[in-house]
């Protein structure tokens, strides 16, 4: 007899959906035995991250629809009914018992074959404006799982629950009591700059620059600078011609060793970067990516901002003379920093992964009597006698 939970996830071609999705089956795994398969796009960061965990990996050739023109929405559209049909067969031989869509237009065709089968079905939407693909899966799916209490707005009428953006099991374990931001305004503020797992060429100009102003004026300061593969060697080259304690990175992949280091992290707005930080309480300045679906990144920034938890900058009108100022605000005044920690960490939601691992399980009663720790599901409100 099989005692495992069979779960499909689907969505992914960023690291702002497959980071979430990857934290949830962390979650699962703590509570019930699992079979995991992911449907994905085939993207170069996908198959990277996804190679190295144990579940089983597929892909479905999805055509994006949206900023498309007129004969690329036709091709899509006519292509629609074979990925649906593809996915149906991938679901059938997999036998799921439950699907979950964590975004990217590879999931629409997967949650449309699912319900057509019956299958249970749930999505999470990361950020504070729902993808096209979660609108429309929102209309049939069994639950829905938000990360900013905003969004529940563009779901009207349905199964919502909204507890946060899950993260990994490798930056929760950085969670302290409380920050290590020191008060003493002579000791260098050590900054984290990070632009995304591809690095944001935009955001690496204005920070360079900011913190060449710094550097000239005499102020003292330690970073890590996540670059991506683009500017790292230009970078490299800047900051050690201007002898700057900067640290680059094409990528960090020990990111929790990093936020907990830092004092002050300068970010996109991604909902998997925010959450991270909320999380573990850090201070940010956020500038997020201007060309972000929907303006979905300035709408969390946004979010972050009214609840005291960063400050936020628009790029098309931030220069580095502004972001040097502010950042040298900060040096002189650490207790601003301080204060912006402790707000951070009130709007973080650690326990996302597992509140949304506990739900996940309840639309599966039938493998209840299966999970590692009865006791727990119980104490959640779930019925386990079935």
């Amino acid at each position: 007899m099989n005692n495992k939970l069979r779960i499909v996830v689907t969505g992914g071609g960023t690291g702002g959906h497959i980071f979430p999705g990857l934290a949830i089956i962390e979650a699962l795994s703590e509570l019930c035995h699992l079979d995991i398969m992911w449907i994905g796009t085939g993207r170069k960061i996908e198959k990277d991250i996804l190679a190295k965990k144990s579940l089983k990996y597929k892909t479905l050739a999805v055509k994006p629809i949206k900023g498309k023109d007129l004969s690329q929405l036709l091709i899509a559209f006519l292509d629609l009914p074979v990925s649906i049909i593809k996915a149906g067969h991938l679901l059938i031989k997999f036998k799921p018992d439950v699907v979950l869509g964590v975004g990217g237009y590879v999931s629409g065709p997967v949650l449309f074959a699912a319900k057509m089968l019956g299958i249970k079905t749930a999505i999470h939407e990361q950020n504070s404006i729902p993808g096209l693909a979660n609108k429309i899966a929102s209309k049939f799916v069994d639950k829905i799982f938000t990360s900013f209490p905003d969004n529940t707005a563009y779901f009207k009428g349905k199964n919502i629950e909204c507890l946060g953006n899950p993260i990994r099991k490798d930056i929760i374990q950085f969670i302290k009591e409380f920050n290590t931001i020191k008060q003493d305004n002579e000791t260098p503020l050590k900054i984290l700059i990070i632009g995304g797992s591809q690095g944001a060429s935009g955001l690496n100009r204005l920070v360079s620059s900011a913190l060449k102003i710094l550097k000239q004026s005499g102020r003292a300061f330690k970073a890590i600078h996540q670059t991506g593969p683009v500017d790292r060697k230009r970078l490299q080259h800047l900051y050690s011609a201007f002898n700057m304690d900067v640290e680059v990175k094409e990528f960090i992949n020990e990111i929790g060793i990093a936020y907990s280091w830092a004092d002050l992290i300068i970010c996109r707005a991604g909902a998997s970067t925010l959450s991270e930080i909320t999380a573990l309480g850090k201070p940010s300045i956020c500038i997020p990516y201007p060309y972000a679906t929907d303006g979905h990144q300035e709408m969390n920034a946004k979010a972050l901002r009214d609840a005291g938890a960063c400050i936020f900058f628009n790029e098309r009108e931030i220069g580095a003379v502004t972001l040097a100022s502010k950042i040298e605000e900060f040096m002189l005044d650490r207790q601003k920093l301080i204060e912006m920690a402790k707000k951070a960490k009130a709007f973080g939601r650690p326990s996302a992964a597992k509140d949304i691992a506990l739900s996940i399980l309840s639309l599966s009663k039938d493998k209840l009597t299966e999970v590692k720790d009865i006791k727990e599901l119980e104490r959640q409100g779930i019925n386990t006698h079935v």
